[in-house]
This record gives C-alpha cells, sequence and structure tokens, in this order.
C-alpha cells in the first residue's frame, strides 16, 4: 500500500471496525498502513493500543520501532514511542518464565 490516499482510507476503516467490535479487522487495515511506512501516528498508536491491551509485547515492539522509523512527529510523541518500546521490551522478559534447576 503505498498511496497515501489509499493508506488514509485504511486507516479510517480500520477505525470503523475498532468502532463495530471487529479488532482483528482493524488490526489488518492498521498493519497495511504501517508496512507502507505511513507518516502519521494513527495506525501506530491504534496498533500500540491493541497489541498492548493483549500483552503482544514483541508486536507493540514491532510497531513501536516502525513509528520511530516512519513517522513525522514532534520529539514528545518520539519520545512516548521509545517509552512503549522500553516498556513492552520489560514487559517481555518478565513475562519469561525463569528456568527452574534440574532435578538430580
Amino acid at each position: 500500500m503505498s498511496d497515501s490516499v489509499e493508506m488514509v482510507k485504511a486507516f479510517l476503516r480500520g477505525q470503523n471496525m475498532e468502532q463495530v467490535g471487529r479488532p482483528d479487522d482493524a488490526i489488518e487495515l492498521y498493519e497495511g498502513t504501517v508496512s507502507g511506512g505511513f507518516d502519521s501516528t494513527g495506525p501506530y498508536d491504534r496498533l500500540i493500543a491493541l497489541y498492548s491491551s493483549d500483552a503482544r509485547h514483541a508486536d507493540v515492539i514491532r510497531i513501536a520501532e516502525a513509528a520511530l522509523e516512519s513517522v513525522h512527529t514532534y520529539d514528545d510523541k518520539k519520545a512516548w514511542y521509545e517509552r512503549m518500546r522500553h516498556d513492552a521490551l520489560k514487559a517481555q522478559k518478565d513475562a519469561v518464565p525463569k528456568a527452574a534447576p534440574k532435578q538430580r
């Protein structure tokens, strides 16, 4: 999806899907805009919110990194993406159970 008008339309359709309770369809539309390098915050923010609510830490990290690469925004917003990435990395690390010692 390379045409910016089509990406805006996909983002708006994604918002509609969320509003009618179809988050999986919204995610698919948002992911299309992100993979197209959309340069506005909307789909990145929504994906981070959706993935965070499902504890999908690796996806939060991936989307935050994509936002830092593609989104043209102010420094405070970039810092928010960094924080979301950092928090997801920490949550991902903390969620992994510690290995139990082998019984001998």
